[in-house]
């Protein structure tokens, strides 16, 4: 069976479970779909919707043309960390296209840059969910040491490398129209943002509720399967199982490093058309993902 047939298959597949979910449990899509559009207005949009279109401007108006490589890929990074999710990706994808990061980074630099932002972990995650009100160093360290410690090894094995593509010079400019098209972009992201959280909440509700109504054995594995497709769903959904509260933080901090298989969709989506690779991606998600939740079992044990 060739690849776009297994696609074809699966995506209809997909569609029909859909459909049949939809029919069956009509209240319970749109309560979660309800949900999904909430936490997007009230979580993210706040957070995102400035710097997204701050990060056009800086794109569209060649500020950083002369800048090392280097240096923007580390304020990448930085970014990524403070304004979150898909910001990091985002930025990777536009410093690409631009010439401004050689194109064989842009796997690894995402996966380091793709984080969910400071104050949606410190506020939404950690105090709201798992009520969590000290010790924040913890699990910021558990969550970002890996990705700090990675981008450290980057930045130093690229050190002296140059762009293997040169892009020809083009000067400053700012206008009205470099900044409606910023504003329009910044919309454009965001509502596609919402589009896939609103999704994959309802999808993220599927594996719970057949195991529900199948009367299944494992409900709890059918609840860990879900809260995966879309970590900011997924957070509630551990935080709402009867399990021991350190399991329930180890496996937030997973879904945190990890970010699920929405943002994996999103980051694909971002770098459509540009031979993202998406193993590797995944791969460097996973990793760092173990690595977060080994220093969040160590750390916690040592100190609290």
């Amino acid at each position: 069976m060739s690849k776009n047939k297994l696609k074809k298959l699966l995506f209809i597949a997909f569609i029909l479970l859909f459909c049949i979910y939809y029919i069956l449990f009509p209240a319970q899509v749109s309560t979660c779909a309800k949900a999904g559009i909430m936490l997007w207005f009230n979580q993210i949009f706040p957070l995102l919707f400035i710097f997204t279109i701050l990060s056009n401007l800086i794109i569209s108006t060649n500020v950083l043309q002369n800048i090392p490589q280097k240096h923007i890929m580390l304020f990448t990074y930085i970014i990524g960390i403070i304004f979150g999710f898909p910001i990091g990706a985002k930025l990777t994808a536009d410093f690409c296209s631009k010439g401004y990061i050689d194109k064989n980074h842009r796997e690894i630099l995402s996966a380091l840059a793709n984080h969910f932002s400071l104050p949606f972990i410190i506020t939404y995650a950690l105090s709201e969910q798992l009520n969590i009100c000290s010790h924040y160093s913890i699990y910021l360290v558990s969550l970002y040491l890996p990705s700090a410690i990675g981008m450290i090894a980057m930045l130093s094995i690229n050190k002296n490398r140059s762009l293997t593509q040169k892009i020809p010079a083009q000067g400053f400019k700012l206008n009205m129209q470099i900044v409606d098209a910023g504003i329009m972009k910044g919309f454009e992201t965001l509502i596609k943002l919402c589009g896939y959280i609103v999704l994959f909440s309802i999808v993220s509700r599927i594996p719970q509720t057949i195991a529900q109504k199948a009367d299944c054995s494992m409900p709890l594995s059918a609840d860990i399967i879900g809260a995966f497709f879309e970590t900011t769903n997924g957070i509630g959904i551990v935080c709402g199982l009867c399990i021991p509260r350190t399991l329930s933080i180890v496996l937030c901090i997973a879904l945190l490093s990890f970010g699920g298989v929405s943002c994996m969709v999103q980051t694909k989506s971002i770098f459509r058309d540009t031979g993202f690779r998406l193993y590797r991606y995944i791969l460097l998600k996973a990793a760092m993902s173990i690595l977060s939740c080994l220093l969040c079992i160590i750390l916690f044990r040592i100190l609290i």
